[in-house]
């Protein structure tokens, strides 16, 4: 018996009709805009094998991928993140490419999300790459991009939100914890359980380092929370990225961005492979972060080919939902004609569609038997014109 026929597995779920249109919508005002930019577009499998992903600077738990075999018996994964096949291709296929690359991406990625988390495993990604630069340049150019792509999805109120890894590392290098207790603190923060973090830092030595941690709530804000972190650091591996900070900072107040950002230094990524700048941005309508990105410079490194990168990724689902819930999309327009042809004009009625299309008109062909039933059938769904395909050609009919 099929018991499950009729279901969707958990964690995916079908689309319909405006979700599919404001998705569409989303995908092709960013591709517009990426081309705009230089950015030229790559598609990687969906199925990848397991290598790609295993690997501790992933940040992707083995048991969050879904796996399956080759018939070889090599473990595979379905796609679960787009920045680290983009990196493989990098070092491999586009090695020998000149630098800087600009690629950008519009795919569907997979991962199991935990329970009650209110995300799905099934999700579409689109963003871009900036492969073989670093410094101050190409770190305003992703920024700028990412709150112009936020723009571009006509996302109202958004804000973005930045820190830099450089930061918790400087102080988790001095904490004295174990990698595991580290790992733990990573999660903690990332979750903002607060809480939970405390109590984990109370079982720990009590440190410079430790104390600051527990500051990280209040670390969050405009510039001056960087000279409040100041206050408490006393490495220069804690400063520098704090100063940079305040550069970015500096800068995207010169632009007049500075409204739309708040400095977060408790800002971690469980993927460990970023190294500098790192951002996420939210919108108002959706819960979940919808733009998460940052400077990730030894990642393409670990395939083959050391090379500075930043980037970021947007969730359009989160954007396409957060859409029809502001109410932009408009429902669903009916066809502006229904065409019937009488029997023995049925070829008729498909070659007038082709002509009406080529006007510009939306067209229904009518599959009913009679132009009694076409009528019916025009006015229970609100076509409000009807053609009908006779021996004398069409003979519109406006329907009430």
């Amino acid at each position: 018996m099929n018991k499950y026929a009729t279901f969707t597995p958990e964690g995916t779920r079908d689309l319909l009709f405006e979700e599919c249109e404001a998705r569409r919508e989303i995908e092709k005002e960013l591709s517009l805009m990426f081309k705009s930019r230089g950015y030229k577009k790559v598609i990687t499998p969906t199925l990848e094998f397991f290598d790609v992903f295993n690997r501790e600077s992933s940040g992707q738990a083995p048991e969050s991928m879904y796996t399956l075999t080759d018939y070889r018996g090599r473990i595979m994964v379905m796609r679960p993140d787009s920045t680290l096949p983009i990196a493989r291709i990098a070092a491999t296929r586009l090695k020998a490419a000149s630098y800087p690359l600009r690629l950008y991406y519009n795919q569907r990625v997979f991962r199991r999300a935990r329970n009650f988390s209110g995300h799905s495993d099934e999700t579409t990604q689109a963003g871009i790459e900036l492969i073989g630069a670093s410094g101050l340049r190409a770190d305003l150019e992703i920024i700028v991009t990412a709150m112009d792509a936020l723009e571009k999805c006509e996302a109202p109120d958004f804000r973005l939100e930045i820190g830099h890894a450089g930061f918790f590392k400087a102080l988790s290098k001095s904490l004295k914890a174990t990698n595991a207790q580290k790992d733990r603190i990573i999660e903690l923060i990332d979750t903002k359980n607060y809480a939970a973090l405390n109590d984990l830092l109370d079982s720990l030595k009590d440190t410079q380092a430790s104390r600051v941690l527990r500051n990280l709530p209040r670390l969050f804000g405009d510039k001056k929370v960087i000279e409040q972190a100041k206050e408490n650091c006393q490495s220069k591996d804690e400063i520098e990225p704090l100063d940079y900070l305040s550069q970015i900072y500096d800068k995207l107040e010169a632009l007049g961005l500075s409204d739309k950002i708040n400095i977060d230094l408790g800002l971690v990524h469980r993927n460990n492979y970023y190294s500098g700048l790192v951002f996420r941005g939210f919108i108002h309508g959706s819960g979940q972060t919808v733009l998460s990105g940052g400077r990730y410079d030894r990642l393409i490194g670990e395939f083959g080919k050391n090379l500075a990168a930043i980037g970021f990724g947007l969730e359009i689902d989160a954007l396409a939902n957060a859409m029809l819930k502001r109410g932009e999309l408009g429902s669903k327009k009916q066809a502006d004609v229904l065409v019937f042809g009488q029997e023995g004009f049925e070829l008729e009625a498909l070659l007038h569609i082709r002509s009406l299309n080529s006007q510009g008109l939306v067209c229904e062909n009518c599959v009913e038997t009679n132009l009694k039933a076409a009528k019916s059938y025009a006015r229970k769904i609100g076509i409000k014109r009807l053609d009908c395909l006779t021996a004398d050609g069409p003979v519109s009919h406006e329907i009430e």
